[in-house]
């Protein structure tokens, strides 16, 4: 009973402490739960509506020695093309990003198209410099491309060969991904923002819970009284990862809020998140919110400072970052240890989702073992720690 009480009143005042900081609340709990999904927002909103004005406004052009392919010219113009006249050399025109795509046509361009040889025309472009600018750079390229096409489809007309004798071989197109599936490539940070933001709510009570009050010396005073460390521990360790579920929550909530918004229509995609499936994150994730305080409790525990341990803690936010960029550049099938290893599973399971595939309750029943050996052996270091006097009280 007096374990239970011990455990209780840490665990409350620790909770009600964090909640009257509202610079905390407000940095820790309410930024790290919606700067995420606004951020999204706004850098997908703003990279599609870009593509979208560089894919719809009227093509302009620079062309160097336009004068001998008067024929592309024609091509062009037909096209709504509206050809330019560079002042500098493409290559300057290009590094200045005065223009996205700049064509310069062979001085025997005409004389080759004349002899029914290649025609030679060079595009300069930054190939480094995606999204809209890769929009210019395809446009071009597939307007030259047609044009090559009709030339030489009438010039194996006016020999009597039917142009078609050059299609030795058709490719039928069989995409199997689904619009939901297409729609998720705008949701592929979620897993990380999710983690992250259960990590961000965390942090500030796992630092100022041990490192904080070892700074300010109150742990002292706290662990003369008859109570078990374990229970002091105990207490502050729920309440730290009582706000890293506060915040996971709050994030999904926020991500769920903003999904309408985004430009899925006009992508020819669909972008659904259920509430089963934000039940089913939530199960995956809730085991993790262990992890999570417990890694930050350890490193806060071996800090001299509130300040130093806040500088530590900050890199494990990242830890998150590598698995989801793995997955994202470098899909891989999934094997069973990769569902038993927290973070790394949660990438995993989170996208299926994402993605409207079906998830096993096997890989989530090994996803939360895995999560919960891990975190429990967190938990126990920390417990370790804790009945350490010269970890907790050394200068």
């Amino acid at each position: 009973m007096m374990i239970s009480k011990a455990f209780k009143t840490v665990f409350k005042k620790e909770v009600m402490e964090n909640l009257r900081d509202k610079r905390t609340m407000v940095s820790s709990v309410i930024l790290g739960s919606f700067l995420g999904p606004l951020m999204a927002l706004g850098l997908i909103y703003m990279s599609v509506q870009m593509g979208k004005d560089k894919a719809e406004k009227q093509l302009e052009l620079p062309v160097v020695n336009m004068e001998y392919a008067q024929n592309l010219e024609k091509h062009l113009l037909s096209q709504d093309v509206k050809i330019v006249t560079l002042e500098k050399s493409p290559e300057d025109a290009i590094k200045d990003k005065d223009y996205d795509v700049v064509l310069a046509i062979s001085e025997d361009f005409a004389d080759s198209m004349a002899q029914a040889k290649p025609a030679k025309v060079m595009l300069y472009f930054d190939d480094s410099a995606k999204g809209a600018a890769s929009v210019s750079v395809r446009r071009v390229k597939g307007l030259i491309n047609a044009y090559s096409s009709q030339i030489g489809a009438m010039r194996l007309q006016l020999r009597g060969v039917s142009p078609g004798l050059m299609q030795v071989v058709t490719i039928e197109q069989h995409d199997q991904a689904t619009a939901q599936s297409k729609g998720a490539q705008l949701l592929m940070f979620l897993p990380y923002f999710l983690i992250m933001g259960l990590f961000m709510g965390s942090m500030y009570l796992a630092i100022d819970t041990t490192a904080g009050e070892k700074e300010r010396k109150s742990l002292e005073p706290l662990f003369l009284n008859p109570v078990s460390r374990v229970q002091v521990l105990a207490g502050k360790l729920a309440a730290t990862v009582s706000f890293g579920l506060l915040t996971l929550v709050l994030t999904l909530i926020a991500f769920k809020l903003t999904m309408p918004f985004y430009p899925t229509k006009s992508l020819g995609m669909t972008l659904s998140l259920s509430l089963a499936d934000m039940g089913l994150m939530l199960l995956i994730l809730i085991p993790l919110a262990l992890v999570a305080g417990s890694i930050q409790t350890i490193i806060a525990a071996f800090s001299k400072s509130f300040k130093e341990a806040q500088t530590y803690v900050s890199f494990v936010i990242f830890i998150p970052l590598v698995p989801s960029m793995l997955l994202m550049f470098l899909p891989v099938k999934e094997k069973l240890w990769m569902i038993a290893t927290p973070i790394l599973s949660h990438n995993i399971l989170v996208g299926k989702l994402i993605r409207g595939e079906a998830v096993a309750w096997f890989d989530v029943g090994v996803c939360i073992l895995g999560t919960l050996i891990v975190g429990g052996l967190l938990a126990w270091i920390a417990v370790r720690l804790y009945n350490k006097e010269n970890m907790l009280f050394a200068d």
